[in-house]
């Protein structure tokens, strides 16, 4: 699995070049993997490992500098091969442009790094997506940016400790990505930013801007815009498809199925077998579906139960060392069965459907007939716009109305309205009033997803969820790096085109990701596109956390997380101790603070100091 670190030091300063050069050996002596040194310039060493032809690698940028993963040139209708190297022309014009030419005619997963010839300007460049991720640390005037916090870990002189903040937040506001990590000694060069450095100065922009997008090029008719998404989807698969020869296809729903019928019509069709997931009761077994698609697109599929007896939560104690823990606890890592199927068959990657909901706008509210009337006032299709609305939003028509007409006439300010509407029925009744009341957990968001008190509603909740959407790229469970995690519609392009398409519209008569079922009826067996229901495993959660109260209990009561007062300790004790837990916390709930628990355990079993 590819990962890079670089160095970047003042040329000048001899005893900086001499700590890059320990940093670099030191690297190279205690990793498992086969570092190289990709690119070279006056105060500059990029390494990098598990580089692949056709996949994620590092491409030269001439004496520009290199690009760190995977880059494509702007879509055409079809898949389009990963570029291999940028010529002088090409290379100059993302210096000249300051790294703006990669944004607006490449896409991928990427992080660039440019810098004039004597080294004195550089440039490093996140792609929008923030895929591949960028983090950063400092060691003795070296600036240390690296893809794996694992890698980072052993290095045994760099020091970590916890950041709670981060905690706090990310208990609040899991998922969305932050300008802060877990860590207080790690930052990030984020999604889409652009980090200068000039003689020593540090300066910062952002080079993609998603509410610009999503005012430009809007479709607003049905039929153009289910034309216009399922080409572009299509088209963004097969190229991500096109490096690889074997992947796992993670298969589920709705999303899901819609990627496998966009790779099994790629033109350079890599072998694919699909794994699906079932629990023992109706709620969490899609088995009916997913045979009924993996019959459809010609692949085998393996049906792997979620049982609760196999999976050992001891084992989250061993994982990989991340810069931030999860805001869930991933339970379909913990069984095992994706990593040993691609293990199994050779993928080098596995596919998800991962963020399919986020793009094709899924949650179930109301906001698409806010952002009508804010954009046409109330005419011919406002009561259409609230019926589907209504629909849409399981609520009344009439409440729909006047939540329009206020809309129209005195809005209320952007952030504070979506807040309240995705967390109102949010219960943390394990968490202390001191960070659930407490304010501007919001200042930590990415700058790009503090929206003006005017925007539209909708579709700042379109972009709060699709754009900069945190997964971490490296599985905390793979401690093998079995193969590649590919999360397929959390591409720039699809991003991009789901975003210019107003919500009333992706929302297409009422219905759940109506407009991404319009666009691809025809690819998938229609027990799919017309199925409205959601499964999941929550009785799976229910049953892993009864057959490990014993072991959470101690480790939940005395934790760090109660001893920072973001837990209350009675109400944790008394939610462990009860017969019925789901009285005082649901099961994911209580999981996932066991995993933060766990995240805070490995940094704190990491071993003492040792000077470089």
């Amino acid at each position: 699995m590819y990962r890079y670190m670089a160095l970047k030091w003042d040329r000048r300063d001899m005893s900086a070049a001499q700590v890059a050069a320990a940093i670099a050996a030191a690297l190279k002596r205690v990793s498992p993997h086969a570092w190289t040194t990709s690119h070279v310039a006056p105060g500059l060493q990029v390494m990098d490992a598990g580089a692949a032809s056709g996949r994620m690698r590092t491409t030269s940028v001439g004496t520009r500098g290199v690009i760190l993963g995977q880059l494509f040139p702007r879509l055409s209708s079809a898949a389009v091969p990963q570029v291999s190297e940028l010529d002088d022309n090409e290379a100059e014009r993302c210096w000249v442009s300051g790294a703006q030419h990669l944004v607006d005619a490449y896409w991928g997963r990427y992080v660039a790094i440019l810098h004039d010839p004597s080294g004195d300007r550089c440039l490093i460049l996140r792609d929008p997506t923030g895929a591949l991720p960028c983090f950063v640390t400092h060691h003795a005037g070296v600036d240390i940016y690296f893809s794996d916090m694992e890698d980072a870990a052993r290095l045994p002189f760099l020091p970590f400790s916890i950041n709670w903040d981060f905690v706090r937040a990310n208990i609040m506001l899991p998922m969305y990505q932050k300008i802060i990590t877990g860590l207080n000694e790690v930052s990030e060069v984020l999604p889409a930013e652009c980090l200068e450095i000039a003689s020593g100065v540090r300066s910062c922009r952002f080079l993609w801007d998603p509410y610009a997008i999503a005012a430009s090029g809007i479709t607003e008719d049905p039929q153009a815009a289910a034309r216009e998404l399922r080409g572009v989807v299509r088209a963004t698969i097969a190229t991500l498809a096109g490096g690889y020869d074997r992947v796992v296809h993670n298969l589920g729903g709705l999303d899901s199925s819609i990627a496998l019928a966009c790779l099994t019509d790629a033109p350079a069709r890599p072998e694919i077998t699909a794994i699906t997931h079932f629990t023992p009761t109706p709620r969490g077994d899609e088995r009916a579906y997913t045979r009924a698609m993996a019959r459809h697109a010609d692949v085998p599929l393996i049906e792997a139960e979620l049982d609760a007896a196999r999976a050992d939560v001891r084992r989250i104690f061993a994982s990989n060392r991340l810069a931030r823990p999860h805001g869930f606890f991933d339970c379909l890592g913990l069984n095992g069965h994706v990593l040993e199927t691609a293990d199994a068959v050779g993928a080098q990657a596995i596919f998800y459907g991962v963020g399919g909901d986020q793009v094709f706008f899924q949650p179930p509210l109301n906001m698409a007939a806010l952002d009508h009337v804010k954009a046409h006032g109330f005419g011919r299709r406002s009561i259409a716009v609230a019926l589907e609305a209504s629909r849409y939003g399981r609520c009344r028509v009439a409440d729909t109305l006047a939540a329009m007409w206020r809309e129209r006439i005195r809005p209320e300010p952007c952030y504070p309205y979506v807040s309240a509407a995705l967390f109102r029925r949010r219960r943390l009744p394990l968490v202390e009033e001191t960070v659930t009341e407490a304010a501007g957990y919001e200042s930590l968001l990415h700058p790009l997803l503090r929206p003006a008190d005017d925007m539209s509603k909708g579709k700042y909740l379109h972009i709060l969820m699709s754009a900069f959407f945190s997964i971490e790229h490296y599985d905390h469970w793979d401690t093998a790096y079995t193969a590649e995690r590919v999360h397929l519609f959390l591409a720039q392009p699809i991003i991009e085109a789901c975003l210019r398409i107003p919500t009333w519209v992706l929302t297409y008569r009422g219905i759940d990701r109506g407009l991404a079922r319009r666009a691809f009826a025809g690819d998938l067996p229609p027990m799919i596109s017309a199925r409205l229901s959601k499964n999941g495993p929550d009785d799976y959660y229910g049953d892993l956390y009864r057959r490990n109260v014993d072991a959470i209990r101690p480790v939940l009561v005395g934790g760090q997380l109660v001893r920072e007062g973001i837990l209350k300790a009675g109400a944790v004790e008394r939610a462990l101790g009860a017969a019925d837990h789901s009285t005082y916390a649901h099961p994911p709930h209580l999981l996932g603070h066991f995993a933060t628990e766990a995240w805070i355990e490995r940094w704190r079993q990491r071993p003492s100091i040792i000077p470089l």
